[in-house]
């Protein structure tokens, strides 16, 4: 098939666009935090253009605002101004605000906002949540780079074709082969060890969880009848086609953070 230069050259300029994130999570507290909360107005702006596309301006911009109010909650509760279960009812009417106000049939899509909003709030806050950020970005980035290239260089049976015709067997497994060797390579350079089997079954999960994402916000674009969730980025999309692999895998994570799993002994704690 062969790599379109044109696509690629659009990555790479649509990669400037979300640097700004990456150093935020860099630079640490508050600044992560705040960092996320813009990454996830932007994606609250662009789920509630999409899902409220019969809507009004101003129809829209509520449910952008209850969805976004999801992101402020473990905050809040952080700081002890609302007890855990407080903040369970307020996000529970949230959520519901949203279903409300969008009237879409795209729930289990708006449920995962939700679910991810809170979680990109609690890691984002966490003590490990700059190494669980980080270690996400390096593992579902080298997923979709070895997907792109491996699917492209190999073709061959189509992974979902109903869904994603572009995708295929080949760049699935190359992309987890790919996340497995950059997150193999950083342990190595930082700790000057090999992956643990721990580690490595958490790069897979995390690995097959962005897929999984991916497949799905797909179906979504296709059954509203879309290409691109927005046109922010040049030639690249919006913000959903770029973090559609957290949507599955962050809430996962956010789990494995406060549960304090021990696959995370390798990745979360470099």
């Amino acid at each position: 098939m062969g790599v379109d230069r044109l696509d690629l050259r659009a990555r790479l300029v649509g990669f400037l666009f979300f640097l700004p994130i990456l150093l935020s999570v860099l630079a640490g507290s508050p600044y992560t935090v705040i960092g996320m909360g813009l990454a996830g107005l932007w994606v609250c702006y662009e789920a509630s253009s999409l899902l409220g596309a019969g809507q009004t301006l101003a129809q829209r911009r509520a449910s952008m605002l209850a969805l976004m109010g999801l992101f402020l909650l473990p905050i809040l509760v952080n700081a002890s101004i609302l007890s855990p279960l407080v903040a369970g009812g307020i996000g529970f009417v949230l959520i519901a605000c949203a279903f409300r106000i969008l009237k879409t049939r795209e729930r289990v899509f708006v449920l995962l906002i939700s679910a991810t909003l809170i979680s990109l709030s609690y890691v984002s806050m966490h003590p490990l949540g700059i190494h669980m950020l980080l270690s996400l970005a390096l593992i579902i980035s080298a997923c979709d780079i070895g997907a792109y290239f491996s699917g492209r260089l190999i073709g061959g049976p189509k992974l979902a074709p109903s869904v994603s015709p572009s995708k295929t067997w080949a760049g699935s497994i190359g992309g987890i082969v790919c996340a497995l060797i950059a997150a193999a390579c950083l342990y190595y350079l930082l700790a000057r060890l090999p992956l643990s089997s721990s580690a490595i079954i958490f790069v897979l999960l995390i690995a097959i969880l962005s897929q999984i994402g991916d497949l799905f916000e797909s179906s979504m674009k296709r059954r509203l009848g879309i290409k691109d969730s927005g046109q922010i980025v040049p030639g690249h999309g919006g913000a959903l086609d770029r973090f559609d692999g957290y949507l599955t895998s962050l809430p996962v994570a956010a789990i494995m953070l406060h549960f304090e799993f021990p696959l995370l002994a390798n990745l979360a704690t470099l």
